[in-house]
């Protein structure tokens, strides 16, 4: 079925992002404080005491660009699979609507509109998260877009 590997991609790109968060970020981030309230004790793990000394010798990227990029990729993985693969007019909003937001909240960081750190390399890495699956999975989707259907008549 090829609505499956558009979930199963989702689901690994989504746990991988958050493994790569959980275990070597800093621990004073708000999720840590969530995973508390909810009983989580991640900060006093084994594996993640063993993550904080390696911590140092990963890139910048890998840390804070790479992981929102997977969740990206997450999230238009999981539209293309629920649209079967079918990027039509009408769901190419839906598709697009995270990786645009993303964007605008690393441009609005930029100008002090939103709380944090503007990184550029931060826009390219959500451009890459929401390419990706179309240019990993081109054969599983069909474009069904009206815009480029007008195109193709004139």
């Amino acid at each position: 079925m090829k609505s499956n590997i558009f979930f199963i991609s989702s689901t690994v790109s989504l746990i991988l992002g958050t493994l790569i968060y959980v275990l070597f970020r800093t621990s004073n981030l708000k999720v840590f404080s969530w995973f508390e309230i909810m009983g989580i004790k991640l900060l006093n793990n084994n594996l993640r005491n063993w993550t904080v000394l390696i911590t140092p010798k990963l890139s910048e990227w890998f840390l804070f660009s790479f992981p929102d990029s997977l969740w990206v990729f997450s999230y238009v993985c999981l539209m293309l699979g629920i649209w079967k693969g079918a990027i039509s007019t009408p769901n190419l909003f839906w598709i697009g609507i995270v990786p645009f937001i993303a964007i605008c909240t690393e441009l609005g960081q930029l100008i002090g509109f939103v709380q944090g750190t503007f990184d550029f390399l931060d826009i390219i890495f959500y451009i890459i998260g929401g390419f990706m699956p179309l240019l990993l999975f081109k054969k599983s989707i069909t474009y069904n877009l009206k815009f480029l259907q007008h195109e193709k008549k004139h």
